[in-house]
C-alpha cells in the first residue's frame, strides 16, 4: 500500500439491508463510516455476536450519516471493547442517540435471554453485546458538526450533505488528499412529505451508495384517501385505529397526515394517543429542529399542533394500561414497527380478536416478525404466549417510505454525474437483487466503473 493509497473494506450491509459499517485507512488514519447492528430474523441478528474483526481501540473515529440503529447500534459495543476515538454526527442525530442507543442497550439486554445454550457456547459469550450503561458511555465520545462544516481529522477532510433520509440524516464527503469520497448513508425520497428535499450531493471520485430500494419503485397510490378509509372503518366500527409505527420519522410523518386530515375536516378530531416513550422524546426533537422541515409544514400550524394538547403523549406504563379500557372510536400509533417489541404488542395482545379494531401498517414488515405474519394473512398468532384469532381488519400503506427508489436513486447517482462523474461507484447496503438491479438501471459514462463488493472485501483507491 503506497503511502497515498485510500483503502475501503466493507464489513457490513453487504447483500442486507442493515449492519452498515465500512473501514475507511489513508496514512496514518483508520475510521468507521457509519457502525450498525444487524436487524432482522435471528440468522441475521446472529452476525452480531461474531468476533469485531479490528481491535476498537485502533479505530481513531466513527463519522455517523445518522442515528438509526443499523446505522449506528453498534456504537456501545465498539466503545465497550476498547474504542476511545471520535464520533462524528450532525446536531439532530446526537440527539437521537440519546434516546435510540440506551434503549437498543435494554434490547440486548432482552434479546440475550432469548439465545439458546448451543448460541452462546457457538460464539462464546457469557453476557449481552452491550447494556443501557454502555450506550450511555458511548455517548460520551460525540462530536456534533453541523451540516457544511468542513472539519479535519487526523489525515482526512469531512463534511456532511442533508440527505432528506430522517432527521439529522447526512450523506458524508470526505477527502483523502486530493481524492474526494461521498459515502451515501440512506437517500431519501424524491418527494418527501415533511422532511426538506435531499440536496444535491457534491462532486467525487468514488461514491459508495445505498441500494436498500434498488429493486423497487414506490406505490403511487393517494395515501392521504388510504388513511380516511382506514380512520373511517373504525369510526363505523366504533374500535380503535391501531397503527404500529417507526419511533423516528414515521410516527412523525403520520402525526402531519392526520392533522392535514383533521384540519381540513376529511376525518373528525378523534383522540390520538402516542403510545411510545420513545416517538415523544423523538417528536419533542422534532419540534427543536424546524430547519430540517418542509417550510410549508412549519407555516401551516402543525408544529403548533404537535405542541397542543389534542395529542396524548403517553410515557407512564399505568397511562398505558388505561388505554386498553378506551373503547374508541380513536387512533393509538404505538413501537415497534414491525411489531416485534415495544407496547404495540400489548395493544394488539388487547385488541387483534376484537372486531371492532383496525390494525393499519404503514411501514416495511420484516421476515419472521409478528407484523409480517398479521399483513400476510394469519389468522392466528401467538402474542405473549397466548394464541388468538385475528378478527381485526387489516390495512396497509405502503407509500410512506423514507427510503429513495430505483428512479429516486438513479436520479441521485445522475446528479452526480451531471457536474463529474465519479469513477468508481459501490453499490452496498441492499439485498443483491437490489444492488444488481440497481446496477443494470444506472445509465453511466463508459469510463465508471460499478462494483457491488463482498462482506470483507478490499479495495485500494
Amino acid at each position: 500500500m503506497s503511502p497515498d493509497s485510500i483503502r475501503l473494506q466493507f464489513y457490513g450491509a453487504t447483500g442486507y439491508v442493515t449492519g452498515s459499517r465500512t473501514l475507511l485507512e489513508y496514512k496514518n488514519t483508520r475510521v468507521y463510516i457509519d457502525a450498525g447492528l444487524y436487524q432482522g430474523p435471528q440468522y441475521i441478528e446472529e452476525k452480531n455476536y461474531k468476533e469485531l474483526e479490528h481491535q476498537p481501540s485502533s479505530i481513531s473515529a466513527v463519522i455517523l450519516t445518522h442515528a438509526h440503529i443499523d446505522h449506528s447500534g453498534l456504537l456501545p459495543l465498539l466503545v465497550k471493547k476498547g474504542f476511545k476515538g471520535k464520533i462524528y454526527c450532525t446536531p439532530a442525530t446526537a440527539e437521537l442517540l440519546h434516546i435510540l442507543l440506551p434503549d437498543a442497550g435494554k434490547i440486548q439486554k432482552e434479546e440475550f435471554k432469548f439465545l439458546s445454550k448451543k448460541k452462546i457456547s457457538q460464539y462464546d459469550i457469557s453476557e449481552p453485546l452491550y447494556t443501557e450503561e454502555d450506550a450511555l458511555e458511548a455517548l460520551q465520545y460525540i462530536n456534533i458538526v453541523p451540516f457544511h462544516k468542513k472539519i479535519r481529522h487526523e489525515d482526512i477532510n469531512l463534511e456532511f450533505y442533508w440527505a432528506g433520509h430522517i432527521l439529522g440524516a447526512s450523506y458524508v464527503h470526505i477527502s483523502c488528499g486530493k481524492k474526494k469520497i461521498l459515502f451515501s448513508g440512506d437517500v431519501g425520497p424524491i418527494s418527501p412529505i415533511i422532511h426538506k428535499k435531499r440536496e444535491t450531493p457534491p462532486p467525487c471520485d468514488y461514491l459508495i451508495v445505498e441500494s436498500t430500494y434498488g429493486a423497487r419503485l414506490h406505490e403511487n397510490k393517494n395515501f392521504w384517501e388510504e388513511f380516511i378509509k382506514a380512520v373511517q372503518i373504525a369510526i363505523k366500527r366504533k374500535g380503535m385505529l391501531i397503527i404500529p409505527s417507526f419511533a423516528v420519522g414515521r410516527t412523525q410523518t403520520i402525526l402531519y397526515i392526520l392533522y392535514v386530515l383533521i384540519r381540513e375536516k376529511k376525518i373528525i378530531d378523534l383522540p390520538i394517543f402516542i403510545d411510545s416513550p420513545m416517538a415523544t422524546r423523538a417528536t419533542m426533537i422534532y419540534l427543536d429542529h424546524p430547519e430540517e422541515i418542509l417550510e410549508t409544514i412549519i407555516e401551516n400550524g402543525f408544529y403548533d399542533y404537535l405542541k397542543s394538547k389534542k395529542i396524548f403523549l403517553i410515557e407512564d406504563v399505568d397511562e398505558s394500561k388505561r388505554l386498553n379500557f378506551f373503547n374508541g372510536p380513536g387512533i393509538i400509533i404505538s413501537a415497534s414497527g414491525m411489531c416485534n417489541g415495544g407496547r404495540i404488542r400489548h395493544h394488539l395482545f388487547n385488541r387483534i380478536w376484537d372486531r371492532r379494531n383496525v390494525i393499519l401498517f404503514v411501514g416495511y414488515q420484516g421476515e419472521g416478525t409478528l407484523g409480517r405474519m398479521i399483513l400476510e394473512g394469519a389468522t392466528r398468532v401467538k402474542i405473549f404466549g397466548r394464541d388468538l384469532p385475528v378478527r381485526a381488519a387489516i390495512a396497509t400503506i405502503n407509500t410512506l417510505s423514507a427510503h429513495a427508489d430505483q428512479a429516486g436513486l438513479c436520479q441521485w447517482i445522475n446528479s452526480i454525474k451531471e457536474s463529474a462523474p465519479p469513477s468508481t461507484i459501490f453499490i452496498n447496503h441492499g439485498e443483491d437483487i437490489s444492488r444488481n438491479e440497481l446496477m443494470h438501471s444506472l445509465k453511466l459514462p463508459e469510463q465508471t466503473k460499478v462494483i457491488i463488493p463482498r462482506n470483507e472485501e478490499s479495495f485500494y483507491l
